[in-house]
């Protein structure tokens, strides 16, 4: 299955700012800060925000991978 599955978001390429803060289980201010700095990639279609999908599931893989590599473990591919 795909990230995006297992992040409930279905086969949906983007996630408003709510959904994408549900799926990391973050505040709207950390979501933002990681926007801000190029941790999540998103784009504003008219008044409205929307973080890629893709960018989530990369998110969680690094974070993975620096975790992995903190404990001394290999990262899971």
């Amino acid at each position: 299955m795909s990230h995006r599955t297992e992040l409930h978001l279905g086969a949906r390429w983007v996630a408003s700012p709510n959904q994408a803060m549900k799926a990391l289980l973050v505040s709207r201010a950390t979501l933002y800060t990681l926007i801000n700095t190029g941790e999540l990639e998103s784009y504003t279609e008219g008044r409205s925000r929307r973080i890629t999908v893709q960018s989530i599931g990369s998110y969680l893989q690094r974070r993975l991978a620096a975790e992995a590599e903190r404990r001394g473990q290999k990262a899971a591919a």
